[in-house]
């Protein structure tokens, strides 16, 4: 992470002023220190110091290149002081959450949140009151977020929208913060400089990449009256979009830089069927549910049939040892709401799955005792 590093501190209220940084290191943790200059209607009266301590190493491995992936796509490019991220998939933000803590130690209690929902903020306070405990119980019991950390108002609405209603499936967004300004320059400094850099890696380090920008910067577009079956990634920076087609053209997948969509467009069905190879949709479940549905309505696909032939077992299935996991964790506690069970599995599945495992259970016993 030294690489990563700046030389120096910018100032986060004012950009051109910078605080000199020191640097020591231990085997295992760089231990960073910079100090700013207090004042009060006199001049200078002292010294503020700031400290940090992070792993000296991050692991190269899939896990981080896909978070590397999401940060590109999800995460604030500002130099504000702050590592923000925001995502309306809880398996994506718990993926962000996991990898942080895991690699850099920044715990998840360390983190302040809240929750952006897409209506007009309801006059009527009965509905208010559905709608803010549904999102808010959704948030905290998938991602295991404190709601004494949640900042400055839990539930905060749009304006400039018609939406009066939200939609049963529609749980809104959660943004998650953590303000720490020498943290959040040396996260900003990894992703961009990684980002910019990811030819140098290996091809399947760049796929782990790319699933990320995918599953964070993706629409999934299926229209079947104008014939549009394509997936579009959308950038406002032309750069990024030109960087995005030369990584994909890496992985032997076309694409097209659209300058009035903002948008780098991926269609065709030897694209579509190459996206389906190489598992480039999986990381977000909803856009990967979308995706296979359109690539069902191109007509007189061989090639897809014969690899969905070939497919022995889906990639997306739950592994026996997952499902075994789900059964020991219901009997030993039976009456725990699944969405407790999933938690404890720190993740990896959701409470849907939970859900159909105990049923599967249940019609197994039901079946045996007959």
């Amino acid at each position: 992470m030294i690489d990563f590093v700046p030389e120096r501190v910018k100032s986060q209220k004012d950009q051109d002023k910078e605080f000199e940084l020191e640097k020591r290191q231990d085997e295992i943790y760089l231990i960073l220190c910079y100090r700013t200059v207090l004042h009060n209607h006199t001049g200078a009266v002292g010294f503020k110091y700031y400290n940090l301590i992070i792993p000296k190493t991050v692991t190269r491995n899939p896990f981080t290149f896909e978070v590397l992936g999401l940060l590109q796509a999800e995460m604030g490019k500002q130099q504000d002081g702050k590592v923000v991220f925001c995502n309306h998939e809880y398996k994506l933000v718990n993926k962000v959450l996991l990898w942080f803590e895991s690699e850099l130690a920044l715990p998840k209690d360390k983190w302040k949140w809240y929750i952006k929902v897409n209506i007009n903020e309801p006059s009527n306070n009965c509905y208010k009151e559905i709608i803010e405990k549904k999102t808010i119980d959704h948030w905290t019991h998938r991602t295991g977020l404190s709601l004494q950390n949640a900042y400055p108002k839990t539930v905060s609405y749009i304006k400039n929208t018609k939406n009066q209603t939200l939609r049963n499936s529609d749980y809104g967004t959660l943004i998650i913060e953590n303000a720490n300004n020498l943290f959040s320059q040396i996260v900003k400094n990894f992703v961009n400089k990684m980002s910019r850099s990811m030819l140098s890696y290996h091809t399947d380090e760049l796929r782990h990449y790319m699933r990320g920008i995918i599953a964070g910067e993706s629409n999934v577009e299926c229209n079947k009256n104008e014939g549009h079956f394509r997936v579009m990634i959308c950038a406002k920076d032309l750069g990024e979009r030109l960087l995005y087609k030369e990584y994909l053209n890496r992985l032997g997948i076309d694409s097209t830089v659209y300058n009035k969509f903002l948008s780098l467009v991926i269609s065709k069905k030897d694209n579509i069927l190459e996206l389906l190879k190489q598992k480039m949709m999986t990381l977000s479940p909803e856009k990967y549910s979308k995706f296979l549905n359109m690539a069902k309505l191109y007509k007189n696909f061989d090639e897809l049939k014969l690899w969905e032939e070939k497919l022995q077992k889906p990639h997306n299935k739950k592994p026996d040892w997952l499902i075994n996991e789900v059964i020991e964790l219901h009997f030993s506690e039976p009456n725990a709401p699944a969405w407790k069970l999933a938690e404890q599995l720190q993740g990896l599945v959701s409470d849907i799955f939970v859900q159909r495992t105990r049923k599967q259970l249940n019609l197994s016993k039901s079946k045996a005792s007959t």
